[in-house]
């Protein structure tokens, strides 16, 4: 998979990053939302990190998890997760973010936390309640003056041997005379 922000590719910490959240959103236990994020900061280069998930001390039970409107009110989102682990260190950082848009539920303690940057996927145009709140929280950044890159995702070319032909020709074996 690869990584493209403004169709242009990314740069190579800012693909790193991106695959770093990739990872980490496996790690929820939701099966219908793996979010990941990760959180740069300079001062020092520390990474903090922060998937999906139930409180700690919440067991994130199937009977939980299937309950949309139960999950939704107890869910912890990944980005907040990170905030919370990085604390003062997430002033002046950059927030990567994998799985899906960031909502306007997060994009305000992302604000009061001085994140700088966020990289993240866009919100489509769809009518979905979340597309909706991550074009708000899109306004949000704007309007408080973080710099947010959004990124596609695509599938990379599988890449080939250039001469595939004579990698696979077997070279004849000379016989030794007796």
């Amino acid at each position: 998979m690869g990584f493209e922000i403004a169709k242009k590719a990314m740069e190579k910490w800012d693909i790193r990053f991106c695959d770093l959240a990739k990872y980490i959103s496996k790690w929820s236990k939701d099966p219908k939302a793996k979010v990941g994020a990760v959180l740069f900061s300079k001062k020092g280069g520390n990474v903090t990190i922060g998937y999906n998930g139930f409180p700690m001390g919440i067991v994130d039970s199937v009977v939980r998890l299937d309950n949309q409107e139960e999950k939704l009110d107890i869910v912890v989102h990944a980005e907040v997760n990170a905030l919370i682990a990085a604390g003062e260190r997430a002033a002046g950082s950059t927030l990567y973010v994998y799985g899906k848009p960031i909502c306007a539920r997060c994009a305000g303690p992302i604000i009061q936390a001085g994140v700088k940057r966020v990289v993240a996927r866009e919100p489509g145009d769809t009518d979905s309640k979340w597309d909706i709140s991550g074009k708000r929280a899109h306004s949000m950044f704007v309007e408080a003056g973080v710099e947010v890159h959004f990124y596609t995702e695509h599938d990379e070319p599988e890449r080939k041997p250039k001469d595939t032909k004579e990698r696979t020709k077997s070279k004849p074996v000379a016989k030794k005379k007796r």
